[in-house]
């Protein structure tokens, strides 16, 4: 059997994608042109440049909700855009759109992330008040455009134009450093709404499951929730793991047939439709968020480490503005270009949970 070439696989995704996906020949291109590869698409290429980051790496030692340091078995970073990468490419081929870039877009889009989750962003944007904010998001464009220089041509990972778009889903601080083709900001990819309810339905069921394991709220309280009781009937037995393997099914099933009525009912050429769960299920969707809310995130337990961690990004940035000498020699000679105060927040937005209690200690 022949082979298959890049270019047979073009034209496979022009047959057989919906008319609202995006083909690999649709990409945008990249700032700064390349030889085609004999075997991938550029999907695939940008999906394999993300994956070998020293910044996807950099994931695996960063806060989801747990820190990194309180268990081998809790979701990290790298974990969590794992998963939401493999959902978001069964997602994607559901419903014929570019498994590829969802993947791509999936296993990117929290390479931003500084450490000690959400808390640790809101510490950064706070720092930054006045030189442009600090967003996570945003923050992955600029690591893939820019801080990920692996090549040596300051063009980052040069993906292409509509992984990097994708990146942006969401509100971008005014201000904020972004490549000039990134502005304005335009409508992304299909791919990237679905890789953002991905990232709900993973956070929603996994941070369910790493809440059980951490033991700050039992089987009796999930079970308090429309989704655990629905779950629980639909596989028939009453253990936790799989019930909550259900709950991440459920969810996906209704995304998938909730998007495909919406793409038969839309007329082709027109507005794209919007991805969303169904009524029900967005209801029940956020009651498990709001029972998250309270019996997790908002835990002492998780809040005491986080305001913690929160408190050292804000001393680690006041003493290095103070003192940029303190930044290693790469970031210092980025320092002219970017200023103090963004050079000091890309280098602590880059850090591991751990580096940056060893550096705060030092």
């Amino acid at each position: 059997m022949a082979w298959l070439r890049r270019e047979d696989h073009e034209d496979r995704e022009l047959h057989w994608l919906s008319p609202w996906a995006t083909p690999s020949r649709d990409s945008g291109g990249r700032r700064m042109s390349e030889p085609d590869d004999a075997l991938r698409t550029v999907f695939q290429r940008d999906r394999d440049r993300i994956l070998h980051a020293t910044a996807f790496r950099r994931l695996q030692h960063k806060t989801q909700v747990m820190a990194a340091f309180e268990g081998d078995h809790h979701r990290s970073r790298m974990t969590h855009s794992l998963e939401v990468s493999q959902m978001a490419r069964c997602v994607a081929r559901a419903l014929r759109c570019n498994d590829d870039l969802a993947e791509a877009i999936a296993l990117a889009h929290d390479l931003g992330h500084p450490p000690f989750g959400h808390v640790g962003e809101q510490a950064l944007h706070e720092a930054m008040q006045g030189h442009g904010g600090f967003r996570h998001n945003a923050q992955g464009a600029r690591v893939v455009d820019y801080l990920e220089d692996r090549y040596g041509h300051g063009l980052g990972l040069n993906l292409t134009r509509a992984v990097r778009r994708s990146l942006l889903k969401g509100p971008v601080p005014d201000g904020f450093p972004l490549s000039d083709d990134l502005l304005p900001k335009k409508d992304v990819p299909i791919e990237a709404h679905l890789v953002d309810q991905c990232d709900k339905i993973a956070y929603l069921s996994h941070d369910l499951d790493d809440g059980l394991r951490a033991g700050l709220f039992d089987e009796r309280d999930a079970a308090e929730t429309t989704l655990w009781q629905a779950a629980r009937a639909s596989c028939g037995c009453d253990h936790a793991p799989r019930i909550v393997s259900e709950i991440t099914a459920l969810l996906i099933h209704d995304l998938v047939t909730t998007v495909d009525g919406l793409m038969a009912a839309t007329p082709v050429g027109g507005s794209a439709p919007r991805v969303r769960h169904g009524d029900r299920m967005t209801v029940h969707a956020h009651e498990l968020l709001t029972f998250l809310r309270e019996r997790f995130y908002r835990a002492p337990r998780v809040l005491g480490v986080m305001e913690d961690g929160a408190r050292r990004i804000r001393e680690v940035f006041a003493r290095l503005v103070a003192d940029p000498t303190r930044l290693p020699d790469g970031a210092r000679r980025r320092i002219d270009r970017d200023g103090v105060e963004r050079t000091v927040c890309d280098h602590i937005a880059g850090m591991t949970d751990r580096y940056l209690l060893k550096v705060s200690e030092a």
